[in-house]
């Protein structure tokens, strides 16, 4: 398993969202990405990232569902989680699936990017 105090996980289907997202962070934290909940969970199977942000409507699977899924695996539920809500009213969604923090899209990159490695003590992301 690699060291995760480096690595983010975003998981979103929106390939323009991803595509900017990845290239925000600073160059010392290792931003991996997933389409959704399945591919996001074949990743974590390897790698427990630092923090995973998550799109509540991401894939087939589902945004909620991985963050149920991961409150409930002893080896991520303490991995905090930043969900991605399209409306304010989901932010009660956002609290059921055990996030730590969600943001209403559309959420300015450089406000995500803060609130993402904001939710981790480590001293490289902080």
């Amino acid at each position: 398993m690699t060291d995760s105090t480096q690595s983010v996980l975003i998981v979103s289907d929106d390939p323009e969202f991803r595509a900017e997202v990845i290239f925000a962070f600073p160059q010392d934290v290792k931003v991996s990405l997933a389409r959704d909940a399945r591919e996001a969970w074949s990743f974590m199977i390897d790698e427990v990232p630092a923090v995973v942000c998550i799109d509540i409507q991401s894939g087939s699977a589902g945004g909620f569902g991985l963050s149920r899924d991961m409150d409930a695996t002893d080896r991520l539920s303490h991995v905090p989680r930043l969900v991605l809500i399209k409306r304010p009213q989901d932010a009660w969604l956002a609290r059921q699936s055990g996030a730590s923090a969600y943001r209403v899209e559309p959420v300015e990159t450089g406000e995500l990017v803060a609130t993402i490695l904001s939710l981790t003590n480590s001293p490289a992301l902080s």
